[in-house]
């Protein structure tokens, strides 16, 4: 039969979009089968293409593929797709509104609808991108998680520099599997003579190639060669019917694990940014005083409610809570700033306004159940640093994600460290100066002959006299009910900040006898505490910042004004 005369692969588009809408209302795969066969089975064998652009090529090779399956009785008929950069009109695609696009999406459906029609997808994250994230995130959860089909394993990558230079923006290989032999992924048969290749280069109608039987399969061997040593090192999650949950929130959760995945990527491998640590301190004390009930129920879980808002808020995530502990992560390559730079300030103030944020939301919290007076507070360790491991732990069907290495392990000693502790490290610290100090001070008048004392003996004056401010300061410190710690690289970048922007450092002088460094902010001062600290008790001491926050400042300070 002439092409000229064969119907268009349109006119079969509204019996598809109907047998669809029926299957959605299927409660056994026996019945989808039966319903799928009976269809297909009257449906025409030979159609052509509604254009000759890329969807309209696809198109055609979708249906005949179903054909193949379901009326020429062809068995283990597969897809496996794989998308580097999804083209702008799928992101944006709405039902109704594209003819070839609704016929796209129809055909595709049928094959997760179908048992025998196996397919794999495998989607690239554009990890860098926050405002493509989220066009991808709504595009995989109408396919994969509002689902009425139990979809197909779907891969997940961080793109990185080898796969981007090895893949166009999409490929599609239609072909066949071989049989079962325990693989987690679909194995294609690269000696089938009738398989079909895609590349899709850019968005443009006609910049994609089509090959066709050998040379699909060696194009194709190359690609799948080279995912099939990767898989096992990146994410791997199979998701099933939306109706399969037990409840919402089970649903909710899933998809809230998924969508970290998607926008904060999954890499072993060194990373820049912030890493905090905030507990709610005098908790137990609390819990006995108040009751388990009340606690639970109108402190902890409210809060912890808060903390996940005010974390994606920032930009940053929840890594995992812990007891009365939450751990969040701010990774310079999830903020906006073009430059490296930019990202580190924008990941440090991400991080400072969130835990800032937090320490007012449970100052609310007890002031709207009448607790304003218990000694329930927040305290935070926060550092900055490029030694934080992102690592994928579990398995090749479920990866979890967290960061380890020395700065999330400085940040949650911070948090952790009492200020009795401190106190302690900081005697140990200047322990020269204060054995040397009285037996200076008993010799000579130090106030009158300062000027003239010999260069070490004037360095012991000077380091007691830091001594004795630093254990004031601390002593105060262990009265406040909120504070922050903060390693040095966090804060000599917030204190340049500070600078940049044109805040005035009010003691530049002084700063170095009496502890502290204060910033005019608004009617406020920041008052930046400076302590002693040797975190594993043998590698050397480590100089660390801590900012007390009075109620009167979480009130009324708009801290983000330093942005």
């Amino acid at each position: 039969m002439p092409m000229l005369t064969l119907p268009k692969l349109a006119t079969q588009f509204q019996t598809i979009h109907d047998q669809l809408a029926k299957l959605a209302h299927l409660d056994s795969q026996a019945e989808v089968e039966a319903s799928l066969s009976q269809l297909f089975a009257t449906m025409p064998d030979h159609i052509r293409p509604d254009s000759t652009d890329y969807y309209g090529a696809l198109n055609a090779q979708l249906y005949r593929y179903i054909l193949k399956s379901y009326k020429q009785q062809e068995s283990g008929m597969c897809i496996w797709r794989y998308i580097k950069n999804l083209s702008p009109d799928q992101l944006n695609y709405q039902p109704q509104t594209n003819p070839t696009l609704d016929l796209l999406d129809a055909l595709l459906r049928v094959y997760f609808y179908s048992d025998p029609l196996d397919d794999l997808t495998c989607v690239f994250i554009p990890i860098n991108d926050g405002l493509l994230i989220k066009k991808y995130l709504h595009w995989i959860k109408n396919y994969f998680y509002n689902a009425d089909y139990p979809t197909s394993l779907l891969w997940l990558y961080a793109l990185d520099s080898s796969l981007a230079s090895l893949f166009p923006d999409e490929v599609i290989y239609l072909g066949k599997r071989l049989e079962d032999d325990g693989n987690n992924i679909l194995l294609p048969d690269l000696d089938y003579k009738d398989a079909v290749l895609f590349k899709r280069y850019s968005p443009q109608p006609n910049h994609f190639v089509k090959l066709e039987g050998v040379q699909a399969n060696n194009e194709f061997r190359q690609i799948f060669t080279f995912l099939q040593r990767e898989y096992k090192d990146r994410c791997l999650s199979r998701s099933v019917k939306q109706s399969d949950y037990h409840d919402e929130v089970t649903w909710q959760s899933g998809w809230e694990k998924f969508e970290d995945v998607l926008r904060f990527g999954v890499s072993d491998k060194n990373e820049s940014g912030c890493i905090s640590f905030s507990d709610l301190r005098s908790s137990t004390e609390f819990l006995n005083g108040f009751g388990k009930s009340i606690y639970l129920n109108k402190i902890q879980q409210p809060f912890f409610e808060q903390t996940q808002i005010i974390s994606q808020h920032y930009n940053g995530r929840i890594d995992k809570f812990m007891g009365d502990n939450v751990m969040c992560v701010f990774l310079d390559n999830n903020m906006a700033g073009e430059t490296e730079h930019e990202q580190a300030i924008d990941a440090i103030l991400n991080n400072f306004f969130a835990l800032f944020a937090l320490c007012k939301v449970l100052y609310e919290i007890l002031l709207q159940y009448g607790f304003e007076t218990s000694k329930l507070g927040l305290r935070s360790g926060v550092a900055y640093g490029n030694q934080i491991l992102r690592s994928n732990l579990g398995n090749e069907f479920v990866r979890d994600f967290t960061v380890t290495g020395e700065k999330v392990n400085l940040a949650a000693r911070l948090e952790h460290i009492s200020i009795s502790e401190l106190i302690i490290h900081n005697q140990t610290y200047f322990a020269k100066a204060i054995e040397r100090f009285p037996q200076i001070n008993d010799l000579i008048s130090i106030g009158k002959n300062y000027p003239n004392l010999n260069p070490e003996t004037k360095a012991v004056v000077r380091e007691y006299t830091l001594y004795q401010n630093i254990i004031s300061n601390l002593e105060k410190l262990n009265l406040a009910k909120f504070d922050i710690r903060m390693n040095e690289d966090f804060y000599l970048k917030l204190r340049q900040h500070l600078l940049d922007k044109g805040y005035i450092w009010l003691n530049p002088d002084t700063a170095t006898i009496y502890g502290y460094e204060a910033f005019q902010v608004g009617n406020f001062e920041l008052q930046f505490y400076m302590s002693y600290y040797n975190p594993k008790g043998f590698s050397g001491y480590q100089t660390i910042w801590l900012l007390p926050l009075e109620i009167k400042l979480l009130v009324d300070l708009d801290i983000e004004q330093i942005r």
